[in-house]
């Protein structure tokens, strides 16, 4: 099997130094300073992911984030911050950001993370079931379309199955988890998982 391509974008040189001793046994790796030279080398090669550090000089991860969403909006990108800041995780989610790690994690964590990223951005995986929820999702009277990934998290919440074993289940962050839980109340109507129990009662019907 052909091994996919990671960009690797930090201002500081013992990360990126020890994030491409990591990937490169998986995937072919390589590395940027900064956000503007991550740009350059995306002008003239392919990636099939990006992990950068939201805290750069010049060039944030967020702005990053944006121009890459710009012209480049297929390819995944993961985002890493030595701070855990519930507000930037949302703003990250919502330019399209496949995911939020708060340093230091582990190597498990780096690898289930960018594995998930990259299993999502595969197109047709689990198409029927996804389609299908949608659909029952668009009947709800009143209530907005919940995106693919809210879909998932919407699917394990009726289950039952806490904030935690879905970060797990899911190979996300536990920030990640809880930005699409509040979408999914916002887009319900409710007020926590309470509120679930009578979206499903009231379409039961």
């Amino acid at each position: 099997m052909e091994k996919l391509s990671i960009l690797i974008v930090d201002d500081e040189k013992s990360i990126r130094v020890s994030l491409e001793g990591i990937l490169k046994k998986k995937y072919y790796a390589k590395t940027a300073d900064s956000g503007s030279m991550a740009l350059e080398m995306l002008q003239n090669d392919c990636y099939d992911l990006i992990l950068t550090d939201i805290m750069m000089n010049g060039m944030t991860g967020i702005e990053l984030l944006k121009k890459v969403k710009e012209s480049f909006p297929e390819i995944p990108v993961l985002l890493m911050t030595g701070y855990s800041s519930l507000s930037t995780a949302i703003e990250a989610m919502r330019l399209g950001a496949s995911d939020y790690l708060i340093k230091p994690y582990s190597k498990k964590v780096i690898f289930s993370s960018i594995t998930r990223c990259l299993e999502n951005n595969t197109t047709g995986r689990k198409k029927n079931s996804t389609q299908h929820l949608q659909t029952k999702m668009n009947t709800f009277r009143g209530k907005k379309p919940l995106t693919k990934r809210e879909l998932e998290i919407y699917n394990h919440l009726t289950s039952g199955m806490s904030d935690k074993s879905m970060a797990e289940e899911l190979f996300v962050t536990l920030p990640t988890v809880k930005f699409h839980l509040q979408n999914i109340y916002r887009k319900l109507g409710i007020n926590g998982r309470k509120g679930i129990l009578k979206i499903i009662s009231d379409n039961m019907d």
